[in-house]
């Protein structure tokens, strides 16, 4: 005993079966994001830069340097950077503090406190005093440095100026540093 089927049944019991599949999916589409995601806008700050720096001799990373500022949070940021000190490798790790004077400009007072340090300079010691002077202070490389400053950190364009007053740990003297730079955010 055999059934007949017919072929017309089969393929509209198929297209019924389809569109009932599908319905739940047409009725949710008013509530699907078709936007590019949850980036940021163009107005707002980047949370990552890469930065061309320039400074003098006590600048966290070098007379000419680089580093990459990362964004916490909207008012802290860390920086870490390199740069030629010329001679040797110049070293800095900056935490920066950003006072929004107009934060929809993205435009920022800065207050900077850093570590550098030099691989092959001692910064603190006056390099003209005799040697057992140099030896009595110490050769550590290292110093900080307090300072104040202004940040541009609007859309893709990140610009940067700060001073700072610095202290080396060989020299009671205080020194100075002064830093710039220019950078792309993401």
């Amino acid at each position: 005993m055999a059934c007949a089927h017919h072929e017309g049944d089969t393929a509209l019991v198929r297209t019924l079966a389809l569109l009932a599949a599908l319905a739940p999916s047409l009725a949710f589409a008013d509530e699907v994001d078709l936007t590019r995601g949850t980036g940021r806008t163009s107005s707002e700050p980047a949370s990552l830069v890469v930065r061309a720096e320039g400074g003098n001799e006590f600048a966290p990373f070098g007379y000419v340097g680089g580093c990459i500022s990362w964004m916490l949070d909207p008012n802290d940021v860390l920086e870490l950077g390199a740069g030629g000190g010329f001679p040797g490798l110049q070293l800095g790790f900056v935490g920066r503090r950003l006072f929004g004077f107009n934060e929809a400009g993205g435009q920022y007072i800065v207050a900077e406190l850093f570590l550098a340090g030099n691989t092959r300079v001692n910064r603190g010691v006056d390099q003209n005093a005799p040697p057992s002077t140099i030896q009595a202070n110490g050769n550590s490389s290292l110093w900080t440095g307090l300072g104040f400053g202004y940040e541009q950190r609007s859309g893709f364009l990140d610009l940067s100026v700060a001073g700072n007053i610095v202290f080396t740990s060989t020299s009671l003297t205080p020194h100075w540093s002064l830093h710039a730079g220019l950078g792309i955010g993401f």
